[in-house]
Formats: structure tokens, sequence, C-alpha cells
């Protein structure tokens, strides 16, 4: 594996758990002062992990499938994601 795609779905990893902590803190949090503080600041990092993986997995899946899509939309997410295009070898 590619240590791109390891870092991805560790990213996605950290983005599941903040995920289920940003429902869990007002209740485990509850009658303390900085819910509130805690509570975003974790939506926040969810948010972070979230699309930094969705960005690191994004960019390999479309070099990998990008040459099956219309040109049109290939272009497109190329210029999004900031990806150069895939290039096949011929022998």
């Amino acid at each position: 594996m590619e240590w791109k795609k390891i870092v991805g779905f560790v990213l996605f990893g950290l983005a599941v758990v903040t995920f289920i902590l940003t429902f869990s803190f007002p209740f485990i949090l509850a009658g303390t002062k900085k819910v509130v503080f805690l509570t975003a600041s974790v939506y926040v990092l969810n948010k972070v992990f979230f699309y930094s993986s969705l960005y690191i997995l994004g960019q390999q899946f479309i070099t990998k499938i990008g040459k099956y899509l219309p040109k049109w939309i290939e272009k497109k997410l190329l210029k999004i994601l900031r990806v150069q295009p895939a290039v096949e070898t011929t022998k």
C-alpha cells in the first residue's frame, strides 16, 4: 500500500472517531462550562480530518479511474484536485 493511501485511511479513521465524539460530548460533558467549546473544537477537527482524507483518497481515485470518465468531467476534477492526468505507457 502506498503511504498516501495509508495516511488517507488513518485520517478517515480519525474523522470517524471525532464524528462519534461530536455527538457524545454533549452527553458526556453535561453540566460543565466548556461543553460548547469542546464540542465545537471536536467538530472542527472532524471536518479537517474528513476533508483531508477525502482530498488524499480522492486524488488517488481520480488518477486511477479518470481515464474512464468523459473528458470534460475528468478535466474539471483534475483541475479541482490539482492532479496530473494519468498517462498510459505502451510498449
